[in-house]
């Protein structure tokens, strides 16, 4: 049998208890090294969730919060909503928490009551529930109407909500207690010059919109006055439709279509002045000839212009002289403006395509 060395491992299992001899007794409140966590867990000032199980030392401690009058228990809230929210923002719900709960007991200190509202209304506006800080803000001084934090938590709550007469009006509220505060008088300018950028604004608009009526109105009473009828057929059209009266020549620009039903092409012209002539417009279009018209034969003098009349069940062309002006054209009983956008038809004078387009109106 070998020899067994001094520091041979076998009673490397020993507890350091065991080493040491008899273990102590434990006391009552004594934890358990290894469960130090778990053990902790189970006092109230160090528990991270409400236990599952009953425990007497927290409701021991929950007791103590509701012992005392109604005014000691709100002033205990209070103090407790006053450290969360000195706390900081991440702890505002629960300093609010701590102010409703002070609020709800039958506290009859109105000075308790006052400051908790002030204090929850300030939590609500850092958290940006800006209806119940005007809520608290409004009880608070039904207390006390000299409460200077309230009239100014008020004043950048309405701000926030862009109501900035009621800002205005609660600053000149706190500045009748303190003329001097200066985080209302800022405020104060900064709810004015927004005001005032604002009602510029509204000014601005209100003047274009006159303008604009005052411009449709001048418009209509010239169509009446020229015997110019409309028929709107696409509304989209007829509002985008850019019909201009001169107040100072009194004429009226029209857009107007040059439609060449033999090549299926058009031409636009966006200011036609009802005192221009077709063919004032016909020789800067053929200027130069069109991509389309390869044997250049369309030009001033080898076109002749159309409109077609609606009326009645059967539409007709009817030929327009190059040499009358627009507006002329326009005030005939036979033309109807579709959309507000004239069009006339060009065609080739003596060509086979005007023959044959001229006679399907015939049929």
């Amino acid at each position: 049998m070998s020899e067994q060395h001094p520091n041979d491992n076998s009673n490397k299992n020993m507890t350091k208890e065991e080493e040491l001899g008899p273990q102590k007794p434990r006391g009552e409140f004594a934890m358990d090294a290894n469960n130090l966590d778990e053990e902790l867990s189970k006092i109230p000032l160090f528990m991270r969730d409400l236990p599952t199980e009953e425990n007497d030392a927290l409701a021991a401690l929950q007791s103590l919060v509701f012992d005392g009058t109604p005014d000691e228990v709100a002033q205990n809230f209070r103090e407790q909503g006053n450290d969360c929210f000195r706390a900081g923002k991440a702890k505002y719900p629960d300093a609010i928490a701590f102010y409703t709960q002070a609020l709800d007991t039958e506290c009859s200190d109105s000075s308790i009551i006052e400051a908790c509202l002030a204090n929850r209304a300030a939590c609500n506006l850092e958290l940006k529930n800006y209806g119940r800080t005007l809520t608290d803000c409004s009880k608070c001084l039904k207390i006390n109407p000299k409460n200077v934090k309230a009239w100014y938590r008020s004043a950048k709550a309405l701000f926030a909500l862009d109501k900035l007469v009621e800002t205005i009006d609660c600053c000149d509220h706190a500045l009748e207690v303190d003329a001097t505060n200066k985080p209302i008088q800022d405020i104060r300018q900064q709810a004015l010059k927004r005001k005032i950028m604002i009602d510029e604004i509204i000014r601005q608009k209100e003047e274009r919109e006159e303008q604009e009526r005052n411009k449709k109105q001048l418009l209509e009473n010239a169509f009446k006055e020229r015997n110019i009828k409309i028929e709107v057929v696409d509304k989209n059209v007829r509002e985008k439709a850019n019909i201009e009266y001169d107040l100072e020549t009194q004429t009226i620009s029209w857009p107007v279509f040059f439609l060449y039903p033999e090549y299926k092409e058009s031409d636009y012209i966006q200011s036609f002045n009802e005192t221009n002539t077709f063919k004032d417009h016909l020789e800067v279009i053929f200027e130069q000839p069109a991509p389309w018209d390869a044997n250049h034969r369309y030009t001033v003098d080898n076109v002749e212009i159309y409109f077609e009349d609606t009326r009645g069940l059967n539409p007709k062309l009817i030929k327009v002289g190059k040499k009358l002006p627009l507006g002329k054209i326009l005030s005939l009983d036979q033309y109807i403006i579709k959309n507000g956008v004239p069009s006339f038809i060009v065609l080739l004078k003596g060509s086979s395509f005007q023959e044959d387009f001229i006679e399907n109106y015939k049929k």
